[in-house]
């Protein structure tokens, strides 16, 4: 029973780091002249990891779990920042995200599932 309540509360702990630099909310995606866009709506830079479905000829790279990494793409984005590409942002596809406050760095992926840790 300690290990189940040690464990609990190590991952009560590692919930709340993430929580407290979490900036999921602050990244609106959008549609841009020749992509979908991606834009940090808050007054902090933001660090976001991305990643999409679209299985297409020339978009592999930005493929969820390409290689061995789930996301594949990633910008820092100063507050009011928009960031479009054709290929890393591509029309008909879904976009995964990961987004922390802060600069390079301050997301960690954790599996190939979509998770991620603000550090």
């Amino acid at each position: 029973m300690r290990v189940s309540v040690l464990s609990a509360l190590v991952l009560f702990m590692i919930s709340l780091n993430g929580y407290a630099e979490d900036a999921f909310e602050c990244v609106e995606v959008g549609k841009g002249e020749r992509s979908q866009s991606i834009f940090n709506i808050c007054d902090v830079e933001v660090e976001v990891l991305w990643c999409h479905n679209q299985k297409a000829s020339g978009y592999g790279r930005g493929l969820c779990g390409y290689q061995e990494r789930y996301y594949q793409k990633q910008a820092v984005l100063q507050p009011g920042e928009q960031k479009q590409n054709y290929f890393s942002l591509p029309f008909n596809s879904t976009l995964y995200i990961a987004a922390c406050k802060g600069g390079h760095y301050s997301t960690r992926q954790v599996g190939m599932e979509g998770g991620y840790l603000c550090d």
